[in-house]
């Protein structure tokens, strides 16, 4: 296979990130997570999760043709599965069509309801077609059933099946064409929410074939429900049938409305349902859960791009790690001045330290920056080594980003190589790791390396920084104020990176902030746009505040930014900012970072604001 063949394929096998790009294919390549067994059982479930954490794909393969795929397109096999997955993605374009018009909202919320009635009747009656298909010798509908389906959907009479799923569709078409002119009078006949879900599914059950079974009704980007649509499902899933149940995909922040239509009545978390948080699922207790399911997502692909070669593949092995001394030494740590005093004092002194090139280095460092003698800090290193062993393990990361330093440093200023470090980059989310590997691939192909052999720390590093800059450029797109984000991430980027370069000794890899005081309702506006679209992270303040009032989390930039930047994706320390900083981070970035960093008691001069200037293109 040439080189042009293998980035071909590779665009083919790693580009689509989304599920809904792959068609098809989702399938060959689906790897179930770790929660995927859990998510099968009967209760009703939330999987909620930023975008590409990989909701739609879980969800697809719940449906009946994933698990059809799944089970190698095996008919028999399939209907060993106790449920049948009925899937729906919520479509802006259609969900927000009923509203305004002149219709009061209590009127549409009925409509909306009729709406839910007919896809989930639509869908339903597809399935049981498509498995008549398949299995010549099921059971039909009868007639009494027919009618029963009809008469709650106000169609009118109809003979048998075939004609029901017919006049359906019709009636599915005329409603569409009602609404877009529903202001000129042409109200539908509308039906109970839910009821003729509920019936459909009864009457499915008493067919021979799905005898016992239970129905999912799968609903994919539930955020792009209006909130009083969201009352009316949140009201099915509180009441629940025995012939189906209900399992959501929705980003974190967007489920807005927890109350049923009724107000005075909520759904909570366990009794009416059970929370999937997939980021928590993969990196709170056992990270281990996600890299293992990014391993085999990833494999699944390389697999496909090696298989014409037949090489063994291992993604830890092929995306080379780089411990910190090894990458002090390539980021040119012996050419410090703090390095050389150190190897001036052992010359004169005689002494060998006998340690490597990072700690020499950060033994003068600590000098420099405690003001101290180096003699009686070398002096002080021999007395104490224990201590000066703990002290460096701690600080020899934050050491990393303070080698290459100043004006006119160019080049790498930070390595981010190792399949570790993308799943830590990714922080549970499939897209963001699946790019990390697609665009480490993509740049190593095009300079000619050979596929079978790692990829340099100098590759991924560079696919890293591009990443983080591509879905920098993308926020602006993914709301309404998506410029806003944009100008938020860059300010806190900049800062964190400067704090991570020239910040204080004292504390290293500050990477996190939290809102002190009263904030804004825009503060809490930007910060719930910020999660829901993947620029920020929040964590409980601290580990006995739980999932609580927002006003106890904390946030940090997602660590996709931070090879961009170049600052720690590590959670180490925190920073507090008044509501009025972090607006100003969105308002006036120059003044903002200034600022910000000069409590800190880190400076910025006008020449490097310049520099700024250049590389970020926001500043005043």
């Amino acid at each position: 296979m040439t080189s042009d063949e293998k980035l071909a394929q590779l665009d083919e096998l790693f580009g689509s990130y989304k599920a809904e790009w792959l068609n098809e294919k989702i399938f060959h390549f689906f790897a179930a997570p770790s929660y995927f067994t859990s998510l099968k059982d009967k209760r009703p479930c939330v999987l909620m999760g930023g975008r590409g954490t990989g909701k739609t794909t879980v969800l697809r393969g719940l449906s009946y043709m994933g698990q059809y795929a799944l089970n190698n397109d095996d008919i028999d096999r399939f209907d060993l599965n106790s449920y049948i997955g009925i899937y729906f993605r919520c479509d802006t374009n259609h969900v927000h069509a009923f509203s305004g018009k002149g219709i009061d909202n209590g009127t549409w919320m009925k409509i909306f309801a009729h709406y839910f009635n007919l896809i989930f009747t639509s869908e339903i009656l597809e399935f049981i077609d498509w498995h008549k298909k398949l299995k010549s010798d099921d059971e039909v509908l009868s007639k009494h059933a027919c009618s029963l389906i009809a008469t709650s959907l106000h169609l009118g009479d109809v003979s048998d099946y075939k004609e029901l799923i017919h006049v359906l569709e019709t009636a599915m078409y005329k409603f569409q064409a009602d609404i877009n002119n529903i202001s000129d009078g042409n109200m539908p006949q509308l039906s109970l929410a839910g009821d003729p879900v509920k019936i459909v599914t009864e009457q499915a059950r008493k067919l021979r074939q799905f005898s016992g079974k239970i129905f999912y009704l799968l609903i994919d980007e539930y955020e792009n429900l209006l909130d009083s649509q969201q009352q009316i499902v949140n009201t099915l899933l509180k009441h629940v049938p025995q012939s189906y149940t209900i399992k959501i995909g929705v980003r974190e922040m967007g489920w807005r409305v927890k109350h049923t239509m009724n107000p005075q009545e909520s759904v909570i978390d366990p009794a009416d349902y059970v929370l999937f948080n997939i980021v928590d699922e993969f990196t709170d207790e056992t990270p281990d859960k996600f890299e293992s399911f990014a391993r085999d997502v990833c494999q699944l692909r390389i697999k496909d791009l090696l298989e014409e070669d037949g090489v063994e593949f291992d993604i830890e092995q092929a995306l080379v790690n780089l411990p910190y001394e090894d990458e002090a030494i390539k980021l040119g740590v012996e050419q410090t001045c703090q390095y050389k005093n150190i190897l001036e004092f052992e010359k004169e002194s005689g002494l060998d330290l006998g340690v490597s090139s990072l700690y020499k280095f950060f033994i003068s460092y600590w000098s420099e920056n405690h003001n101290s003698m180096l003699k009686d800090t070398i002096e002080d290193y021999f007395k104490n080594r224990k201590r000066w062993n703990t002290r460096y393990e701690n600080y020899k990361y934050s050491l990393l980003f303070k080698i290459r330093t100043g004006r006119g440093s160019g080049g790498i200023q930070k390595y981010y190589a190792g399949w570790s470090t993308f799943v830590k980059l990714a922080n549970g989310n499939i897209r963001y790791l699946m790019e990390l590997v697609y665009r480490s691939y993509y740049i190593y192909l095009q300079e000619g390396g050979d596929i079978t052999k790692p990829v340099s720390a100098d590759v991924q590093t560079k696919a890293a920084r591009n990443v983080g800059w591509k879905n920098l450029t993308e926020l602006e797109g993914t709301w309404s104020n998506g410029a806003q984000l944009t100008r938020m991430v860059q300010t806190l980027g900049t800062i964190f990176s400067k704090l991570a370069k020239d910040g204080e000794n004292s504390a290293p890899e500050i990477v996190q902030f939290e809102i002190e005081g009263e904030r804004s309702a825009r503060t809490e506006e930007l910060l719930q746009a910020g999660i829901m679209n993947l620029a920020l992270v929040r964590m409980p303040a601290n580990k006995q505040s739980g999932r609580g009032s927002v006003k106890e989390f904390m946030y940090s930039l997602h660590p996709i930014f931070a090879p961009y930047f170049i600052y720690s994706f590590r959670r180490k320390r925190k920073m507090g900012l008044s509501d009025a900083e972090f607006l100003l981070c969105v308002d006036n970035p120059n003044n903002a970072v200034r600022d910000i960093l000069s409590k800190r008691n880190v400076k910025i001069d006008k020449e490097e604001t310049n520099m700024y200037q250049l590389s970020f293109d926001f500043w005043d």
